[in-house]
């Protein structure tokens, strides 16, 4: 009638256990008190045995005792990292690849695009062994021996930066650029 009537609140328990109340056997005789007291026996059980409640647990005594201290391991650690490399530098002689993550057909296109990488650097190698001959055809028509050994550092450097002109200008005209990148 307190319920109905709103002396309770609507949403609190029917019974509710206190702990200073004394419960004997004899009135455990429905399920829903058999239930909650078996939970409270469970909710005491786990409180016992939680982490940071009880008696600290006991170690077993190790059969070996260590030779070593921590001071003597801490005295060979700069004699180690003095032979060794540093990460940095490790990682400077390294090209790092990012991982590629595995897909059905990853390695024929794998496959597809080193055998055209290849291709176009052979093409590259090609057009670039072709533009010495013309070079040397050129210089060759000089003549005197005295004159080509005078200027012989001056056409070495010519012949290098038109080897790249040549090498340059293969490459870009076989070379897709996005059309907002080019002047």
């Amino acid at each position: 009638m307190a319920r109905i009537r709103g002396d309770i609140h609507p949403l609190a328990p029917h019974k509710t256990l206190r702990p200073e109340a004394q419960v004997d056997d004899g009135f455990l005789t429905n399920k829903k008190d058999k239930r909650t007291m078996k939970h409270s026996a469970f909710l005491s059980k786990v409180a016992k045995t939680a982490p940071g409640s009880g008696k600290a647990l006991k170690r077993r005594r190790p059969n070996k005792k260590l030779v070593a201290t921590m001071e003597s391991l801490a005295d060979a650690l700069p004699e180690l990292e003095a032979g060794a490399q540093t990460l940095d530098q490790l990682r400077e002689g390294k090209v790092r690849h990012k991982s590629l993550k595995s897909r059905p057909g990853a390695l024929k296109r794998k496959e597809k695009v080193v055998k055209a990488e290849v291709a176009r650097f052979g093409a590259s190698m090609a057009a670039l062994a072709s533009v010495p001959a013309a070079v040397n055809a050129s210089g060759a028509g000089a003549g005197a021996m005295a004159v080509e050994e005078a200027g012989s550092h001056e056409t070495t450097t010519s012949a290098t930066s038109s080897r790249w002109a040549a090498l340059r200008k293969h490459i870009s005209s076989t070379m897709e650029q996005n059309p907002a990148f080019s002047t």
